[in-house]
């Protein structure tokens, strides 16, 4: 169904760090999205929002926002930590949310938001990029499809060049962040696995402190539906990446699929449907983009209009907080199974 295109969702955004920028701008060129307010504790963001020609009025006290403007939706970019606090301040209102990954610092807060929304008839989303990715996206319909037939392994890794030294801010302490590589790197790369694959059955991992009080690094030993088996290995702190490089390789009895964020290579014993036999390479580039502009990063604009989209019809988000809480508990059952050096199912956590 398309869009109504005359109906705006007054939409605020929560938050002005990096993200919250980026989500302000794209909010702004969303044709049924009306940016109505901006709110963040830091006064002094209201002069740089005043000067990147927002119109939109600018709060320091998100309470004040909600009762003033009543905004039909919010974008939330604060910290994790923060999440569920200012989701019971929004929800005074019932208003629709999107939230930034990971949907709460820790499992315990991720369930009450759980909670909240099962009480509403609220529009939610979080927000894991890889679902708005078009090479992803077209991974996902091949194995939906069973090109590679009966799958048994995947490996996964994700790795960056951020930390090499003890670093300051929420993000590496504990209480604030929920923890380190594992819930703010690899949540991403456990939101495709779980995508393609579904929740975890069981969770084997081992975290290690190389410079924070946070984990700097992480692997887990997965088990899905199917007998499907899999690792998950993911580290800040390795030279030579300015970007996350995340890499998924899935094999099946009829080939085996390297998937990266710029291409997918595809190698298959017999030929499947469009898919020829042996060798094919897909570039990113090569796929059609829905977007009329990428702003911070691949799929950013999709992601806001998807929720903008769902907020319109009443309808369900690429992502919703439910698939964020499926991530939250392979987090979570990867943070209990390195600290109790032990196997976690992860049905049993609850």
């Amino acid at each position: 169904m398309e869009p109504n295109e005359t109906k705006k969702v007054r939409t605020a955004v929560i938050g002005l760090g990096k993200l919250g920028i980026l989500h302000m701008s794209v909010v702004n060129m969303i044709p049924n999205a009306e940016l109505c307010a901006i709110a963040d504790v830091n006064k002094g963001l209201a002069k740089y929002v005043e000067q990147a020609g927002i119109k939109a009025p600018f709060y320091s006290d998100t309470d004040r926002m909600i009762a003033e403007v009543r905004p039909d939706a919010a974008v939330l970019c604060t910290p994790a930590f923060a999440n569920l606090p200012v989701v019971e301040q929004c929800l005074v209102r019932d208003m629709d949310l999107f939230t930034e990954k990971p949907l709460a610092h820790t499992f315990e807060a991720a369930k009450k938001m759980m909670a909240h929304a099962a009480k509403r008839n609220m529009v939610n989303a979080t927000g894991y990029l890889f679902a708005h990715m078009g090479i992803y996206k077209r991974a996902k319909a091949i194995l939906s499809e069973g090109a590679l037939g009966k799958l048994y392994r995947v490996r996964s890794s994700v790795y960056t060049s951020e930390v090499f030294a003890k670093k300051k801010g929420w993000l590496y302490d504990p209480e604030k962040a929920g923890g380190g590589a594992v819930i703010n790197i690899a949540s991403h790369l456990l939101y495709v696995l779980y995508w393609f694959f579904g929740t975890a059955k069981t969770v084997t991992a081992q975290t290690r402190h190389i410079y924070s009080d946070v984990e700097d690094a992480g692997s887990a030993l997965l088990e899905f539906d199917g007998g499907l088996q899999g690792t998950m290995d993911v580290s800040w702190s390795v030279p030579g990446y300015r970007l996350p490089h995340t890499e998924v390789v899935v094999e099946g009895d009829n080939g085996t699929m390297e998937l990266t964020n710029d291409y997918m290579k595809l190698y298959l014993y017999k030929a499947h449907k469009n898919l020829s036999k042996e060798w094919t390479t897909i570039h990113k580039i090569d796929l059609p983009s829905s977007s009329r502009f990428e702003i911070g990063a691949e799929g950013l604009y999709e992601e806001d209009q998807d929720f903008i989209r769902a907020a319109v019809e009443r309808g369900r988000p690429a992502v919703t907080w439910a698939d964020g809480f499926e991530v939250q508990r392979m987090v979570e059952a990867i943070y209990r199974s390195a600290a109790a050096k032990k196997t976690i199912l992860t049905g049993d956590l609850t």
